[in-house]
């Protein structure tokens, strides 16, 4: 159980694991334990949050208490799986030692103690007893229905709202407790029990959307995640067509309710999967019958626009399924030329029917109907049948690299170019980078770095002024060029140093002096800025604290 740097790396952005690597330096990581397959830790942030990992045989999986929603593991999970890393035959013997000595205790106890026991924790803790009958009979100690659960939701709003009723920004309704049950219940292998306390979630979420700060982060990623559990629930419970039907038609009544409307693409996504039969489909196509546009609204008319092409995307998609060609080519040779996604669809079905020359026609059609921004995915596909030495694949390539940043696509244009066409390649690339709206500052220096363009990088870096910058490329830089990095680093820190207060701002402070200390041959500057922060700042304890060892 001791992950690898790659491990750790692979599962999180670049951001998170420079931030996670400096919470474990700076000892966040306290009261680490492991019990079984289960790691558990307290990590200092914010606020202190609650970091748990389990491990199967070959991977493991991590969550954290905090809001981060951006993707991959959060810093508190970095720096745990860091601190894992380390003393990982530690807390693995403490571990087995806590296991041993419960054991032995089992050994040493009658089935009576036992149950007696348990009866009376049972009669304190609900919970517990509600674990246990859902373990060993697949059924909760009362019965409840979808009302019943929805109601404990709702509780759970109460404990985090305002008096007027309102949820401020970062008051995150903790759903841990009803999932918990939930995931109980699919473990009994009681799918549909389970499916009907992820519907509860999903509809109490939806209800109370209105009266959240941070709809569309927090609140939006909890209704996808029990959405897309209620539709895996349903999957495993193998429900023929006529125990579908009612499911069907609940997430078609929703889509169509579309309230509120930024959720309406997830009960989308859970027809597409709860389909999957002829007759499933079939029910679908006559539910979607009476709704169908006979046309489609241009773009400026957005709201009709938009639901108008969710319903046609919708019925070629049960014509595709249903493997309706002529339907399907009828409705999409109307639309391909309006809407890059319809483009793309038609495309598609052209390859699945092997007419290779017709999809890459309609392909470049579309790539001189729509902006780039809307072809990407048309260009994707064209790169699949392009030459790979020709001017339209090289073409194809560089801009998908300028719309996605994706370094694949970086690495296989560098490999189809001859050092002269790579020469051209670069500058036109750097140059159409640095054109765009907001800059792409660091996109230009990974390039410079990847290409050993060191001064180059350098100095986009330092034309950021920025300490995160600095840090983010310390490891690549600062050894080449200190000099020019630690009064990079001195300039900025001072006037940061003044920009706030608070404990987490100065470990911030703290971080950044640590990477400047590790700059050789600028000592004694080190300790009189050192020094000078002290000074300054010699009526803030916490700030002298975070300085200890500085």
């Amino acid at each position: 159980m001791k992950p690898t740097i790659d491990q750790i790396r692979e599962g999180c952005s670049e951001e998170s694991y420079e931030r996670g690597l400096q919470y474990f330096k700076q000892g966040r990581v306290t009261g680490i334990e492991q019990f079984g397959s289960t790691i558990a830790a307290k990590v200092a942030g914010t606020d202190d949050y609650r970091v748990t990992i389990r491990w199967d045989e070959k991977d493991f999986k991590a969550s954290c208490t905090c809001p981060y929603d951006w993707g991959g593991y959060c810093k508190h999970i970095v720096a745990t799986l860091l601190a894992l890393t380390t003393d990982s035959c530690k807390i693995k013997q403490k571990g087995k030692q806590q296991k041993q000595k419960i054991e032995k205790i089992f050994d040493n106890i009658t089935l009576d103690d036992l149950k007696s026991f348990l009866m009376s924790e049972f009669e304190e803790n609900h919970l517990l007893r509600e674990h246990f009958t859902i373990h060993f009979s697949g059924k909760g100690s009362t019965a409840r229905n979808i009302r019943d659960y929805k109601k404990e939701i709702n509780l759970l709003y109460r404990e985090v709202a305002e008096r007027d009723g309102y949820i401020r920004y970062g008051r995150d309704v903790d759903f841990s407790y009803i999932r918990d049950i939930a995931e109980r219940y699919r473990r009994a292998k009681n799918f549909l029990e389970a499916g009907i306390i992820y519907q509860a979630l999903s509809e109490v979420i939806a209800e109370h959307m209105e009266k959240v700060d941070d709809s569309d982060g927090y609140y939006g990623g909890e209704f996808a995640h029990a959405i897309e559990n209620l539709v895996e629930c349903l999957i495993d419970a193998r429900l023929d067509h006529r125990e579908k039907k009612e499911h069907i038609n609940y997430h078609f009544i929703k889509y169509m309710k579309n309230d509120p409307d930024f959720f309406q693409e997830y009960h989308d996504y859970a027809l597409k999967l709860i389909c999957q039969s002829k007759e499933d489909l079939n029910h679908w196509k006559n539910l979607l019958k009476p709704y169908l546009p006979e046309n489609l609204p241009p773009p400026d008319q957005w709201s009709l626009h938009y639901q108008a092409k969710g319903l046609l995307m919708m019925q070629l998609h049960i014509l595709d399924n249903l493997n309706d060609k002529d339907g399907f080519y009828d409705l999409i040779e109307r639309y391909y030329k309006r809407d890059d996604e319809f483009c793309l669809r038609y495309v598609q079905r052209l390859e699945k029917d092997h007419k290779t020359d017709e999809a890459v026609r309609v392909a470049e059609e579309g790539l001189n109907l729509f902006a780039d921004h809307l072809n990407k995915e048309l260009r994707r596909f064209l790169c699949k049948f392009y030459n790979r030495q020709s001017s339209e694949y090289k073409k194809n390539l560089a801009v998908l690299f300028l719309l996605d940043k994706d370094w694949n696509d970086y690495k296989t244009l560098k490999k189809a170019c001859s050092p002269k066409e790579w020469e051209q390649m670069l500058s036109f690339l750097i140059g159409s980078l640095s054109k765009t709206r907001f800059g792409e500052a660091d996109t230009i220096i990974l390039i410079c770095l990847k290409e050993e363009m060191f001064d180059q990088a350098l100095k986009n870096v330092l034309l950021l002024q920025s300490l995160p910058a600095l840090a983010h490329y310390h490891e690549e830089l600062a050894r080449k060029y200190p000099k020019e990095y630690f009064t990079a680093y001195r300039e900025l820190i001072v006037p940061f140093a003044d920009n706030k207060t608070g404990r987490s701002h100065y470990q911030e402070i703290a971080g950044y002096l640590s990477q400047m200390k590790q700059i050789n041959g600028f000592a004694n500057e080190y300790r009189e800025l050192v020094n000078l922060l002290k000074s300054k700042y010699a009526n803030r304890p916490a700030f002298l604290d975070e300085m200890k060892g500085m």
